[in-house]
């Protein structure tokens, strides 16, 4: 091999013999090493990967071998760097040649791009005219995942597709710091932070608000002449932009002016360093000293020693480690965006920026455009062109995502004087004040509530901004006469037709008619709604008054950086995908950082169910959805779909023919089948709209939910009596998992229900799934919700796993909803059925019930690693204790905490059983009785008056300490039953004297009744 002649500026960079060179770097590392080193000599280009649809091929070129890309419809179509090259905390630097398989005289900009951040490194205009090197080193971030952590050669925009060639592809680098601890910023008590709300390192690039709406953002100034121009017209428009300012620019002649100036019009501000230097390859230190400075120089020629500087954006879009070092210093790292390429070595003519521009302008873009750094006069002119026509058109100017945190509006209600503001929530609810008042003289009285979500609603939109925590808090009591009732504060969000229903993590209480209770909890909007509405429910019939509402800001304790991430510990398990189900709460702030650390999938919790994208027939809504599937894709985290085939959370137009209900007719079965393919094709469709590459997040789907009985039925495989099933018969299963496969056939595609390690529901489950698998239904993998308590044997579960293992040991397998409450109580997960008795705490002190919790998934994940080959993923349900669904229903449970993180987003317990129980705390006293395996009615026909005799099997008895218990059953089996209703009752005693009772009937009735 020879290396190939450089153009002027591009620099020579030594290699090792040798092609396809693939070293991971040591656990520590002083000097850099080459990592990967391939000259496409040997006809191949492993350990390389290929990226995107783009055609591969090792070709002669210029005396030599080089890699040929062709065939491009993206500018990331071409060769990606294999997973866990890169490491977390390592420092690497890129370097290839490139040159333009094109006409003479034909350029674009090429880099190395690192997910899943999209860090730019190496921006280097290249040609078709000579070789070039693109090369510039990565600081990779403290805590990334090296799975995700890949780079690959990225371009300019492809307006006018064009072929390239590769060749000398070199990664040198040094490891992780030895402490392999995240970075933290030089102590300083006077250094005032940037502002920006819960930075992350990861640089976001989304703008705030819903529809056509664009951040305009500028960078390189403040310059004389261009910054002035573009103010005047952003002042003229009545619009505001973010402008990314260069300190030396600020110090020039007029530059301190301009800033004043863009301060004083109301435009956001982000740090772009002390001068145009590319910050890629420096240090942390480097860069916070660069950066500090620039705050200095920012803030002095502003007059203001605290002025907010929310964000920071890398010179060159070169990011290195500049990310984790402004957000530890209060900045948003704010990513490059939709660009317009109006820099030196492009074509910078009014008429190219402006047909640049014009395609930048998509709905939620940041896009980037100079004021500084060279003749932008162009650029002005560009933008003023184009933004006077996408004001005609309706479009919005916002604020990029991120970074600074709008103001909370304060919000009360005393009702001393009316209902503030407060209306009915639902047909025939009647509103008024009372003279029954916590404080001052006045209450809300609310009444004649026939629904469970029937109520008061106040409209909060002005006081949820995005992104920023808040607490809500309401003081409520029955009205005289009432039995107590658990009541909650929800959230009502809208969207684009769509509405979303969130509860207020911790605002549900059990309440009475004989004082006041305090609602309180946290919550946070995680996307711009076009309206919020707070609201509080409970239990039909329930009249009750409230008073002393608030909504006010809530400071977030950060999450726990020194913890592992779970995705990594079970990863590295064998469980590939860890998930957790999230809102668009989760996408925003605390929430979202902790997404990123400890999970590599998620579920969306209720913006895929039917009700959520279709709520009136043929206008699907998905508003809620894309935010989420934004923040997976934007962040390499994938996505398990929930739910296309559903008994609950259905809208009823579904089972109707105007104000008729559908029948099993075949006219209606057909309208049925009909309507299940359109929303499962709406949704295929929309989906693919957004990721015609076939690049979707969304590797599963949850095809049908919950479709078995938790007992007996007239049906086979007791199954649901659901409208679905009385339409449509079992079929119905069938024709969803067919639909599913033709619309969604990259997806994993799941059957899902609760209760599956009951022994009686694990049979009807196995029966049922061994019908589709004759009946050769595209089935891929069961779904296990597994809503357990610390009572319910982890043996249970793990004989429905090897039940299905023995079944068809190609079928995967997922626990899909993950939850272990601490209640006497464990009824099942049927949201629409909801259990009558109460529950109450298995422990007198929380403490106990952590500990408890915690030991619980010990045994679970011991055991769920023995079956890694077939449990592909675990999904928790619920990102906290605050957030879980056992906090409110059926009732309210304030000491539940089933999760691996508690209100406050730190681990608890539960965590530690998962990454490492030498950590748990000490294990409570054993108050917990047997489980006894549910037991159906046996019925017997007898030939004679004198009964019968009944064989049955005792139930299984399993306690969670002592394993398989001895149980004992009266009347016995095996003895004469008269004829009749004879209960039978089972007791089982554990080690500690725990004991548990369960029973069931034997039913004798006479083969000819009237005989002898």
């Amino acid at each position: 091999m020879r290396q190939r002649r450089l153009i002027a500026g591009a620099t020579a960079f030594g290699l090792i013999t040798g092609a396809g060179v693939l070293t991971l770097p040591a656990a520590q590392a002083d000097e850099p090493s080459v990592l990967l080193n391939e000259d496409f000599e040997d006809g191949s280009f492993s350990p390389l990967t290929q990226n995107g649809g783009s055609a591969l091929s090792v070709v002669d070129a210029d005396g030599d071998k080089a890699l040929l890309v062709q065939g491009r419809t993206n500018d990331y179509d071409g060769i990606k760097t294999p997973a866990n090259l890169l490491q977390a905390g390592g420092t690497y630097t890129f370097s290839a040649q490139v040159k333009l398989s094109a006409a003479a005289g034909t350029t674009t900009s090429a880099r190395f791009v690192v997910e899943p951040a999209y860090s730019w490194v190496g921006n280097t205009t290249v040609s078709a005219d000579a070789w070039t090197t693109v090369r510039g080193t990565f600081n990779a971030p403290a805590g990334a995942n090296p799975a995700t952590l890949r780079a690959y050669l990225g371009t300019g925009d492809l307006g006018a597709p064009y072929d390239y060639l590769i060749d000398d592809v070199v990664i040198t680098g040094t490891a992780v710091p030895g402490d392999g601890g995240a970075w933290q910023p030089t102590p300083d008590p006077a250094f005032v932070p940037g502002g920006a709300a819960n930075p992350t390192a990861t640089p976001l690039a989304a703008a705030r608000g819903t529809g056509n709406a664009v951040a305009l953002t500028f960078d390189d100034g403040p310059n004389p002449g261009e910054t002035a121009a573009v103010l005047d017209l952003l002042r003229d428009k009545g619009i505001t932009a973010t402008f990314c300012i260069i300190g030396q620019n600020v110090q020039a002649a007029g530059g301190a002016d301009l800033l004043r100036r863009i301060v004083a019009e109301g435009h956001t501000l982000c740090n772009h360093g002390t001068s145009f230097a590319d910050m890629g390859s420096w240090t942390r230190s480097q860069v916070e000293t660069d950066l500090k400075e620039n705050l200095r120089i920012i803030r002095a020629a502003a007059g203001d020693p605290t002025l907010e500087v929310p964000y920071f954006r890398a010179p060159n879009g070169n990011w290195g480690a500049t990310g984790e070092v402004a957000a530890a210093l209060g900045m948003q790292p704010l990513g490059l965006g939709n660009v317009i390429f109006d820099w030196d070595g492009n074509d910078l003519s009014e008429a190219t920026l402006t047909a640049n521009l014009r395609r930048a302008f998509t709905p939620g873009a940041v896009v980037l455009a100079h004021d500084g750094g060279g003749d932008r006069s162009n650029t002005v002119r560009a933008v003023a062109t184009v933004v006077n026509e996408k004001l005609a058109e309706g479009w919005t100017f916002t604020l990029p995502s991120g970074g600074a945190a709008a103001a909370p509006v304060a919000v009360t209600s005393g009702f001393e004087t009316g209902t503030d503001g407060w209306t009915a929530r639902g047909d025939g609810v009647q509103v008024a004040t009372s003279g029954t008042a916590r404080t001052g003289s006045g209450s809300l009285l609310v009444t004649n509530r026939t629904q469970p979500w029937h109520g008061a609603a106040l409209d909060v939109t002005a006081g949820l901004p995005v992104g920023v925590a808040v607490e809500v808090s309401v003081w409520a009591r029955l009205a005289p006469g009432q039995a107590p009732a658990s009541l909650k504060i929800s959230v009502q969000r809208d969207n684009g037709g769509g509405s979303a229903y969130d509860g207020v993590a911790g605002a549900g209480a059990s309440v009475t008619a004989d004082g006041w209770t305090q609602l309180k909890g946290t919550y946070t909007l995680g996307a711009a709604a076009d309206k919020a509405q707070v609201y509080v429910e409970g239990p039909v019939g329930v009249d009750f008054l409230l008073d002393d509402f608030s909504l006010a800001p809530f400071a977030e304790k950060p999450i726990q950086t020194d913890v592992p991430g779970l995705k990594d510990v079970l990863g590295a398990d064998g469980i590939e995908h860890v998930g957790v189900a999230i809102d668009a709460r989760e996408t925003v702030g605390t929430a979202a950082d902790l997404v990123r650390k400890h999970f590599n999938a998620f579920t969306p919790e209720n913006a895929g169910k039917p009700e959520s994208v279709q709520p009136v027939e043929g206008q699907f809504a998905f508003t809620q959805l894309d935010q989420l599937l934004d923040f997976a894709d934007a962040n390499d985290v994938q996505v398990y779909g929930h739910v296309l085939a559903w008994h609950s959370q259905t809208p009823a137009w579904f089972f109707k023919d105007g104000a008729r209900d559908l029948t099993d007719s075949p006219a209606d079965q057909a309208l049925l089948k009909a309507r299940m393919e359109a929303h499962i094709k709406g949704i295929a469709d929309h989906i693919d709209a957004r990721y015609p590459d076939g690049n979707s997040p969304i590797w599963a789907w949850d095809v049908v939910n919950e479709v078995i009985a938790d007992g007996d039925t007239a049906n086979p495989h007791d199954m649901r009596d659901s409208r679905w099933f009385q339409v449509l018969g079992e079929g119905f299963v069938d024709e969803a998992f067919r639909l599913a496969d033709r619309y969604f056939p990259e997806a994993a595609l799941f059957i899902n229900d609760y209760n599956t390690e009951m022994p009686e529901k694990r049979a009807d489950y196995l029966d049922l799934i061994s019908s589709l698998k004759a009946r050769g239904v595209p089935i891929d993998g069961v779904g296990h919700q597994a809503h357990v308590d610390v009572a319910r044997p982890v043996q249970w579960l793990e004989d429905s796993i090897k039940a299905v293992e023995a079944l068809d040991p190609k079928l995967l397998q997922a626990i899909t909803e993950l939850d272990v409450n601490a209640s006497t109580e464990n009824q099942g997960a049927d949201v629409s059925g909801g259990p009558v008795d109460p529950y109450s705490p298995a422990f007198e002190d929380d403490a106990d019930a952590a500990a408890e919790v915690g030991y619980y998934y010990r045994d679970l994940f011991a055991m769920l690693r023995e079956h890694n080959a077939s449990v592909d993923s675990v999904t928790f349900w619920g990102i906290s204790n605050a957030r879980t669904w056992l906090r409110t229903w059926p009732m309210a449970r304030p000491w539940e905490q089933p999760l691996p993180f508690d209100d406050e987003l730190q681990v608890t317990p539960a965590y530690w059983g998962i990454v490492d129980p030498s950590r748990l705390p000490a294990r409570p006293a054993d108050v917990l009785p047997p489980r006894i395996a549910d037991q159906s009615d046996i019925a017997v026909v007898s030939n004679g008056a004198s009964g019968a005799k009944v064989s049955y099997v005792s139930p299984s008895a399993i306690d969670t300490l002592d394993g398989v218990v001895p149980i004992t059953c009266l009347p016995a089996p095996g003895g004469r039953f008269p004829v009749g209703t004879t209960t039978v009752t089972c007791t089982a005693t554990d080690e500690a004297g725990n004991t548990r009772t369960s029973s069931f009937d034997v039913v004798v009735t006479r083969k000819q009744a009237g005989r002898p």
